[in-house]
């Protein structure tokens, strides 16, 4: 992100992974909110990022996932900051700050987001044609996601097992 000018970004979407230092979230904030026009955070309720601007909330289905002897988290706290477009037809009023969308079918990551959810707040918050960053990629939902609906994209990711599956996983959109 360092090689990337100041508000070149149209939109940052990402779900960086939960267990990051108080001084990574630090850092990682900054640079994404140097970058980033605006920005879109998931994060867990007990490791959170910084002063957003809104809260929205993802209810997650029933999963049995990292619940061993305590309880499960269900929600995960999703932060917008920035200039947020904000394209819709419907009354703004129609719209709540909680979504509850599945994750459908096989997937490639132990945390992936639902397609329906990212390509909810992808069509909410850019334009075709708008540069979207995903600095923790995964396994690329937002990368595919930006394909279907005509956006650029920029993703990274460091684990190589992740990225090949993202490479083959985009050739198929």
């Amino acid at each position: 992100m360092r090689a990337l000018p100041d508000k070149s970004i149209d939109l940052t979407l990402s779900d960086p992974p939960y267990d990051l230092s108080k001084e990574m979230i630090e850092t990682a904030h900054k640079e994404i909110m140097r970058v980033s026009k605006a920005a879109i955070i998931f994060s867990p309720p007990e490791n959170q990022w910084l002063s957003p601007s809104q809260y929205g909330f993802w209810v997650k289905p029933i999963s049995t996932k990292n619940t061993s002897k305590r309880y499960s988290r269900f929600v995960e706290m999703i932060f917008f900051y920035g200039d947020l477009a904000w394209n819709t037809d419907r009354h703004w009023s129609q719209y709540t700050n909680v979504f509850q969308d599945l994750v459908d079918g096989d997937t490639e990551h132990p945390y992936e987001k639902p397609i329906s959810l990212i390509k909810r707040l992808i069509l909410n918050h850019s334009n075709p044609g708008d540069i979207i960053l995903d600095p923790y990629a995964g396994s690329c939902t937002t990368g595919v996601v930006c394909k279907m609906l005509g956006r650029n994209f920029i993703m990274v990711e460091n684990e190589k097992e992740y990225y090949d599956s993202s490479v083959i996983r985009l050739s198929k959109v």
